[in-house]
């Protein structure tokens, strides 16, 4: 099996030499070593000196010697089979050029795979800004399951069963929070919030810290959400963040809002 990688980031004044030298210390704390250039026709060592001179290695070990030589050489594009004496065997291939870092393991192991990665980022002091950014919640090809947090107060109750007929008649299965109101959301609760894969929060009047905190855990979960407040509430949204459907309705007409509710979920 074949890992890419690509890495948009990596220091200005990385120390390529050391990084290199690095990953050429690593193999060998692991038992690897180089198979012969006839083991694949693939096998590459290139360094390219200036925009007029590319050199070529035959081995890792005289890529090293070459880049001790030629150290600001850039592109850099290795390709390499290594083998322990166990059998394992990996093929190392880094392309290093002035945008971007791409790294490339290809072995049977999985566990291989993942730590030469590891290693491979932590030589390179490599990053991927994008790597962790949050993609937004599509409503189409979600089930239709909702989990409904509410006050569960005379009027949040009275405003949620209306909803909750209104929903459950379009065909949707939904869940509540069975009455929990603290700051700390039970495993049960949190449970219920993850089994369910659409979360809509129905703000009325009063304290709505635990739905809040209800809001958070779906925000963790990656929960498509649809926040529902009557008009005139103060709610923190901050901390969610932005990517949720917001829809107002006036007074206790909740009603109101059906026709955009049934946009906003998946049909």
């Amino acid at each position: 099996m074949k890992d890419i990688r690509v890495y948009p980031a990596y220091p200005s004044d990385l120390d390529v030499l050391g990084s290199f030298m690095k990953l050429e210390e690593y193999l060998r704390r692991c038992n690897f070593e180089e198979a012969e250039s006839a083991y694949c026709p693939k096998i590459k060592y290139n360094l390219e000196v200036s925009s007029t001179r590319t050199l070529i290695a035959d081995s890792f070990h005289e890529f090293i010697d070459l880049l001790r030589q030629f150290p600001q050489s850039l592109p850099i594009h290795i390709h390499g089979h290594f083998i322990n004496k166990k059998k394992k065997q990996v093929t190392v291939i880094v392309s290093l050029i002035k945008s971007r870092l791409i790294v490339t393991i290809e072995s049977n192991d999985l566990n291989i795979i993942s730590a030469f990665h590891e290693k491979a980022k932590e030589f390179f002091q490599a990053s991927n800004p994008l790597e962790n950014e949050e993609k937004p919640v599509s409503r189409y090809g979600l089930k239709k399951t909702i989990f409904l947090a509410h006050r569960f107060d005379e009027a949040g109750n009275e405003i949620c069963s209306r909803l909750n007929t209104f929903l459950k008649g379009l065909g949707f299965d939904v869940k509540e929070g069975a009455g929990y109101e603290a700051r700390n959301i039970p495993e049960k609760v949190t449970r219920k919030i993850k089994e369910q894969d659409i979360f809509i929060c129905l703000v009325t009047p009063g304290d709505s810290s635990w739905i809040l905190s209800e809001a958070s855990t779906a925000k963790v979960l990656n929960k498509y959400m649809i926040i529902v407040s009557q008009m005139g509430i103060e709610f923190s949204k901050g901390i969610l963040g932005q990517d949720y459907e917001y829809l107002e309705f006036p007074d206790e007409n909740i009603e109101k809002i059906y026709s955009k509710l049934l946009y906003a979920l998946p049909s």
